[in-house]
């Protein structure tokens, strides 16, 4: 037997992932386990989030009672740094799993309950502008507790950033995110490239060329928020490539009202038969226009 038939030991093995909750639960894991270790990258993932910079702790399925219901949230983020503690609730999707409403309703009860600071969604669904949620949960419950949401394609994203190009200080944590970025990157982990423009895509594209969409249409909406989580979804892509933030191009207004851009794409679509957005790429001469 030759060398080149072996296969290398792994830290996070893709191999044995037998469905959807073992995908769910591995990816978990693997994540939260990497956070806990490698300070750079759980800097630069939690910083954003209001967590300080401290000692980070984290567990995963960890159960609660709300009321005569027992919760168990995928995972849990525990952030100290002196006399403060910061915490996180942690539900996670893979593959074309969506983040279900009812889950998050109950989870934010919970975070509520025991003091928490925020809960953290990851899964493939991609928002149109970084900050905003994917799903619609009840404002009301968002008065003491934070939501935040992270694609899969987000974190892939920023652990190939801190890695490759802003560096990791320790030769054994740089390992550790680089065996991380490898597991993500393989397609039985659940991180799935966006790949296609929806279910409602190829229905709304002939309306366009017959001449019949309407703006008012309930697919087209659909295709507009598609058409600029593409957007975010080649400047992640991007950006991880060359190191840099690659952001998508909005207005102040589109910045300050999220719903502005969906109201206008759909009349733009209809008008001219065309979706256009444009990426800013640091230190490049103009914006970098993208047409569909």
């Amino acid at each position: 037997m030759t060398v080149e038939t072996w296969h290398e030991a792994r830290l996070i093995p893709t191999s044995g992932i037998a469905g959807a909750d073992e995908q769910e639960r591995r990816a978990t894991s693997a994540m939260l386990a990497v956070m806990s270790v490698v300070r750079e990258f759980s800097k630069a993932v939690l910083g954003p989030l209001g967590a300080p910079a401290g000692t980070v702790e984290t567990f995963v399925e960890v159960p609660f009672m709300l009321g005569e219901k027992r919760c168990q949230p995928d995972g849990l983020i525990r952030v100290s740094r002196g006399g403060r503690t910061w915490t996180a609730l942690v539900e996670v999707k893979t593959g074309k799993n969506d983040l279900q409403i009812e889950q998050l309703d109950n989870y934010l009860d919970v975070a509520r309950e025991q003091g928490f600071d925020a809960l953290i969604t990851i899964s493939n669904e991609i928002p149109a502008i970084a900050g905003q949620h994917p799903t619609k949960v009840d404002r009301r419950k968002l008065k003491k507790v934070a939501l935040h949401h992270w694609p899969w394609t987000y974190l892939l994203s920023t652990a190939v950033m801190q890695k490759e190009h802003r560096g990791i200080s320790d030769p054994e944590q740089a390992w550790i995110l680089g065996e991380l970025i490898r597991y993500l990157e393989h397609p039985r982990s659940g991180a799935l490239e966006l790949d296609d423009m929806g279910p409602h895509w190829v229905a709304v594209r002939d309306a366009v060329t017959a001449g019949t969409l309407r703006a008012t249409d309930k697919t087209a909406p659909e295709v507009v928020a598609r058409f600029d989580a593409l957007l975010r979804y080649a400047s992640l892509r991007l950006g991880r490539q060359l190191g840099a933030d690659v952001l998508p191009v909005l207005s102040r207004k589109e910045l300050a009202e999220p719903g502005l851009r969906a109201h206008s794409l759909p009349t733009s679509m209809v008008s001219t038969g065309e979706l256009s957005g444009a990426i800013r790429i640091p230190h490049a001469v103009a914006a970098n226009q993208h047409r569909r």
